[in-house]
């Protein structure tokens, strides 16, 4: 059996890093950004046709891009010459984005958030393809994965972190310095921080671009430094055309199923995610605290992915996955029972519910760059890009068809996001009726739709025995091509 070379814990960190504050940058796009630009006078339609415009872009950028990484050959490798290169454009349209000018045009918000979707595009996909080659190892690629998503929810709870520190932080400032007259009054004057200062957009949004301003630079040149990218030896021959690749791919059933299960996964979330606010705010009655709640489920989906990663270890990854999904749906069915207002349990149940989000996507992106080996093994080519690219466009479409049809399933129910939450079950509040499909629409639904992956998961066919014959396979191959190129 041939020896591969594992890669170091410090090198998977500096990979990993980079993901921080490219998340930081991205999340707010949705939460904060359009209202932002709307309170500025730009127009809902126009905003939803030019994000509309973009996201259909990726059906061309994404492979396309991804087709370049593959057949990119430079002495410091394929991906990392790509992300150097996407790093200053996604700095400068995250500035002009989120500080724009005081009347911005809708020519302004277009240009920039393309520029902005464009820029991670360039810099995301070689990211991932480099993740999935990093490693030839069944098991670090996991662990590599699993860092990676780690920084990525990491980044989103610094993200939801940010807001309340500042409002502690100037609460702190402005107060007497008398313990208990602060203890007394935390709770009214805090709220009205938020409310007024640290909670603003422009403020959330200007404070957060002078982070991202500062480590993107500093991840980026830790990542490309010190993480590695192996250099990939390929058979010799013609090169497949582009859609002679996409009929590889399409015969390449574990792939295919990988596919089809991190869709339905990715759409259930985004369903779930469409629907937190709603549901916190008039099923909990406790929207005070959703910045709470944010950050304690996205806390737990950073701690839970090392726990799921050991049981990886123990039982492989697609059983991992399927144990992963049923936790997921069995506390998603679980929350229709906590009682109104009792935000504490509501807060249990997530938490238990939330350590598995990370673990499922790092589980399915492993296993994802496993069967990138079948390709090279059928073609002598290395397609990690174009595999990435569909994957990312896929992941995509899926979060937004997902938020899409969240919210025209809550307005077909008849839920008025707008209602006062002291009048419902009243004529004047949102119905009984309403309610009860908005909690199915955030609970049980995404957990049934969850389950649809367990039955194309349950005999998956690329396990660890299979992947370990494959690899050895690929290291004959490549020491014959390495006495051939001597000769």
């Amino acid at each position: 059996m041939s020896e591969i070379k594992r890669v170091s814990e410090a090198r998977i960190l500096s990979y990993g890093s980079l993901y921080l504050p490219v998340s930081m940058a991205l999340l707010p796009v949705n939460l904060y950004v359009l209202p932002f630009y709307a309170e500025l006078g730009i127009p809902l339609y126009a905003m939803s046709a030019i994000i509309f415009a973009a996201r259909l872009s990726d059906a061309v950028t994404d492979p396309l891009m991804g087709i370049i990484t593959d057949r990119t050959r430079s002495p410091w490798g394929r991906r990392k010459p790509w992300i150097l290169f996407g790093t200053p454009l996604l700095m400068i349209s995250i500035y002009k984005l989120f500080m724009p000018p005081a009347e911005p045009t809708v020519w302004y918000f277009g240009t920039w958030i393309i520029l902005l979707y464009l820029a991670y595009t360039i810099v995301s996909l070689p990211y991932y393809a480099w993740g999935a080659e990093m490693s030839d190892d069944y098991s670090q690629r996991t662990h590599i994965s699993g860092r990676r998503e780690q920084f990525h929810f990491a980044g989103n709870v610094s993200f939801n972190l940010l807001p309340l520190l500042a409002a502690l932080w100037i609460y702190l400032d402005n107060s007497s310095g008398d313990i208990s007259v602060m203890i007394a009054n935390f709770s009214a004057e805090f709220q009205q921080i938020m409310k007024a200062r640290a909670g603003n957009i422009g403020v959330i949004l200007g404070w957060l671009t002078i982070f991202v301003m500062v480590a993107i630079p500093l991840t980026t040149a830790l990542a490309l430094y010190f993480a590695p990218e192996p250099r990939k030896a390929e058979a010799p021959g013609e090169r497949v055309g582009f859609f002679a690749s996409l009929r590889v791919i399409k015969r390449n059933g574990p792939y295919l199923r990988i596919v089809f299960t991190y869709v339905v996964t990715t759409f259930g979330i985004a369903l779930v995610a469409a629907g937190s606010y709603f549901f916190v705010k008039h099923v909990v009655k406790a929207g005070e605290l959703y910045p709470i709640y944010v950050l304690v489920y996205y806390s737990a989906s950073v701690i839970g992915v090392s726990p799921w990663m050991a049981v990886c270890r123990r039982l492989g990854k697609h059983q991992t996955f399927n144990i992963c999904v049923a936790w997921y749906a069995l506390w998603a069915c679980v929350l229709p029972f906590v009682p109104e207002g009792n935000f504490g349990l509501f807060l249990i149940i997530m938490t238990l519910k939330g350590c598995s989000v990370a673990a499922m996507p790092t589980l399915a992106a492993s296993m994802a760059a496993d069967t990138v080996d079948i390709d090279f093994a059928r073609t002598g080519e290395h397609r990690a890009g174009l595999y990435f690219a569909i994957w990312g466009f896929l992941r995509k479409g899926a979060y937004a068809l997902g938020g899409a049809a969240a919210l025209a399933a809550f307005a077909f129910v008849g839920f008025d996001p707008t209602a006062d939450v002291a009048l419902a079950g009243t004529p004047a509040g949102n119905s009984d009726s309403s309610l009860f499909w908005l909690t199915m629409l955030y609970t049980v639904i995404p957990a049934i739709i969850h389950c649809a992956a367990l039955p194309v998961m349950w005999n998956y066919p690329l396990t660890e025995a299979r992947h370990t014959r494959l690899t050895e396979r690929l290291a004959r191959r490549a020491k014959r091509m390495q006495l051939q190129t001597q000769a």
